[in-house]
C-alpha cells in the first residue's frame, strides 16, 4: 500500500485527497463561523430588544408617578392676582430614549409607542393654546386633569403589554399606592363636573341689530 503512494499516480490521488480534505475542513470551518456569527446577532439584537423594553417600561412608569402627583396637586394663587398661580410639582415629562428602533419591540408594539409619544405631545399643545384670561380660566385645570389622567392610564396598558410581551416586571410599589384608582377617581370628578355644567341653565341676551330681517317675526 505504501508502494503505490510512492508512484506518480498514488502521488496525485493522495495530493486529490488531501485537496478534497481541506476543501471539507475550509468549507466547515465557515459554516461554523457562519452559525457563530448568526448566534452572536441574534443573541445580540434579543439582548438590544430586551434593555430597549426595560427602559421603555421605566420611562413609561416614570410618566405615570409624574401624572399621578400632576392631578392630585392643588394650585397655588396669587391671592394679590387670581389669574397667576403655580403647581408645586414640574409637568410630566415623558422621557423616551430618543432615535429608538422601535421596530425591536415589534411593530404593533413599536407603533402603539410612537402614537402615544405623538398623543403627550399633542396634549401639551393643546394645554399651552388654552387662554386663561378667559372664564373659568378656559377650563385648564379641569382639562389638564382629564388629559394626564386618561394618558397615565395609557402609558399603564402599554406597561402591561410590555411586561408580558418581554417577561418583565416593574419593583414592587407601597401598598398605599394605587395609581390607577387615583386616576379613576379624577376622571369620575371630571365627569361629575362636566355633568354639572351642562345641566346649568344658559342666559341667552338679545343683541340689538341694525341688519334688516329677511323674515318677519312671527306674533
Amino acid at each position: 500500500m505504501t508502494d503505490f503512494f510512492g508512484t506518480t499516480q498514488g502521488i496525485m490521488s493522495l495530493g486529490a485527497l488531501i485537496g478534497a480534505g481541506g476543501f471539507a475542513l475550509g468549507a466547515t470551518s465557515q459554516a461554523f463561523v457562519g452559525w457563530v456569527w448568526v448566534r452572536t446577532q441574534t443573541k445580540g439584537r434579543g439582548t438590544d430588544r430586551r434593555n430597549l423594553a426595560m427602559i421603555t417600561l421605566l420611562a413609561l412608569d416614570d410618566y405615570v408617578g409624574a401624572c399621578y402627583a400632576a392631578v392630585h396637586d392643588t394650585p397655588e394663587f396669587n391671592q394679590g392676582d387670581q389669574a397667576e398661580f403655580a403647581f408645586h410639582s414640574p409637568e410630566p415629562v415623558l422621557a423616551l430614549p430618543k432615535d429608538a428602533d422601535w421596530r425591536l419591540l415589534s411593530d404593533d408594539l413599536g407603533e402603539a409607542i410612537m402614537w402615544f409619544s405623538n398623543r403627550v405631545s399633542n396634549f401639551e399643545n393643546a394645554l399651552d393654546s388654552l387662554d386663561l384670561s378667559n372664564h373659568a380660566y378656559d377650563g385648564f385645570f379641569e382639562r389638564r386633569l382629564e388629559g394626564y389622567s386618561k394618558l397615565a392610564a395609557t402609558a399603564m396598558d402599554l406597561i402591561a403589554r410590555i411586561e408580558i410581551e418581554f417577561d418583565l416586571k416593574l419593583p414592587d410599589k407601597p401598598d398605599y399606592y394605587h395609581q390607577d384608582q387615583g386616576f379613576l377617581a379624577i376622571l369620575r370628578d371630571v365627569e361629575k363636573f362636566k355633568a354639572r355644567e351642562v345641566a346649568k341653565p344658559t342666559s341667552t341676551q338679545t343683541v340689538a341689530s341694525n341688519v334688516t330681517p329677511l323674515f318677519p317675526k312671527s306674533s
